[in-house]
């Protein structure tokens, strides 16, 4: 297969996402300390509207746990956006330790950009136990050497990919995705929500588990709102969608690492109220069931089309 083409920084504008994956991994996970339990990191950089919301998971994530004793690992995290964040200006990060046991911890942090609220988690971290098994399993499909990677489909259909997308989509990305089903740009027809999507970081990491749950909770936030468009009909490039997400939870049942391939199986039980939710699981390529994932998020369709990016 030949080598997916990608346009440089310069080709779109206001487009400084790093190139180099390690190099926006390296961004996600750099958290300066600025006083007790208080933290502060810079936007991973974008050409984007508003911050991705799975940098805000990420880094709330990683916040608290800089605030847990050695050997508790998260279990659960739970996050509410409160206003869009600005891609150029600091986040600080306030770490309250709400409860430490000999098993569990929780902690609270509010994410602020100069004063103002932008998203307050909770999260809970445990000592690792043996126990009992059981899960759903892995659904059957085809596995990622089998599908083309997702970038091919951007950059095969750059001329029909929306400017105000174009920041996110047509880059070189941390992950590689390649969506067992296919990808759509433009009008659709009311189709099944349920999706499935592989998915693997583009560079090796350490073997630190809390940088590949901090990692995996970053790539969480990505297409699972889309799938609860489809059986409504809309398309996620509509020029009249205004989308956004409200709330991002993740449950963490099992070590995994993010630079081998993990199946994402999306799905959508309900929209009403201009809201989506969706609800996701991930398998690692062995069939380990490794995190589950809801996420609730705005879908507004608007009398004019939107300006901007997203």
């Amino acid at each position: 297969m030949s080598p997916i083409p990608f346009l440089s920084n310069d080709g779109f504008v206001n487009n400084p996402f790093p190139d180099d994956p390690a190099e926006e991994a390296a961004a996600l996970l750099r958290l300066a300390d600025t006083g007790p339990d208080r933290f502060r990191t810079h936007p991973v950089p974008s050409g984007l509207l508003r911050l991705y919301g799975g940098q805000i998971v990420a880094q709330a994530l990683g916040a608290m746990r800089l605030t847990v004793p050695s050997g508790k690992v998260a279990h659960a995290l739970h996050l509410f956006y409160q206003r869009p964040g600005l891609t150029d200006r600091p986040l600080d990060l306030a770490v309250e330790r709400d409860t430490d046991g000999r098993s569990f911890a929780q902690r609270r942090v509010a994410v602020t950009q100069d004063g103002a609220p932008v998203a307050y988690a909770m999260a809970s971290f445990q000592v690792p136990e043996s126990s009992g098994l059981h899960q759903d399993p892995m659904p059957d499909v085809p596995g990622p050497a089998d599908l083309p990677p997702l970038a091919r489909f951007f950059a095969d259909n750059l001329a029909d990919v929306p400017d105000r997308q174009r920041p996110f989509w047509c880059r070189r990305q941390m992950f590689d995705w390649r969506p067992v089903e296919p990808f759509h740009l433009g009008p659709i027809t009311p189709m099944p929500a349920r999706r499935h999507f592989w998915f693997r970081a583009q560079v090796p990491f350490t073997d630190s588990p809390e940088m590949h749950q901090t990692l995996l909770a970053y790539a969480s936030d990505t297409h699972i709102i889309q799938g609860g468009l489809r059986p409504m009909g809309i398309a996620w490039d509509d020029a009249h969608l205004q989308i956004s997400s409200l709330d991002h939870a993740v449950w963490f049942h099992q070590p995994c690492r993010v630079d081998d391939w993990l199946l994402y199986v999306i799905d959508s039980p309900v929209a009403s109220g201009s809201r989506v939710l969706g609800t996701g699981t991930i398998h690692a390529r062995d069939g380990t069931l490794v995190a589950t994932v809801v996420q609730q998020g705005l879908a507004r369709m608007l009398d004019a089309p939107r300006e901007g990016k997203i």
